[in-house]
């Protein structure tokens, strides 16, 4: 099980945000539902640029796990930026 622990981690850059955008919507169809899958997955990009730049500029992170770690926060962050942006363009 520790060999595939950060695979997991990994997936869960997906699958937090994506449960989190579903749940704080009020419609749930198809196409927002959809449209909501798209977002977690652009905050899973995200959360993998931020992991591969942390890893460029600190070469000793070396750890599958920590690196995981990382795509899963990149990921959190990408959708706590999504949400402050959307916040301030819709003020209502």
């Amino acid at each position: 099980m520790d060999d595939y622990l950060p695979s997991w981690i990994t997936l869960a850059g997906f699958i937090v945000p994506a449960v989190i955008l579903i749940l704080k919507e009020n419609t749930r169809d198809l196409a927002t539902i959809s449209y909501l899958l798209v977002i977690a997955g652009l905050c899973m990009l995200g959360g993998l640029l931020f992991s591969a730049l942390l890893i460029y500029l600190i070469p000793t992170i070396t750890h599958p796990l920590l690196s995981a770690t990382l795509v899963l926060v990149g990921a959190l962050l990408g959708l706590s930026l999504r949400t402050a942006c959307q916040r301030l363009l819709n003020p209502d």
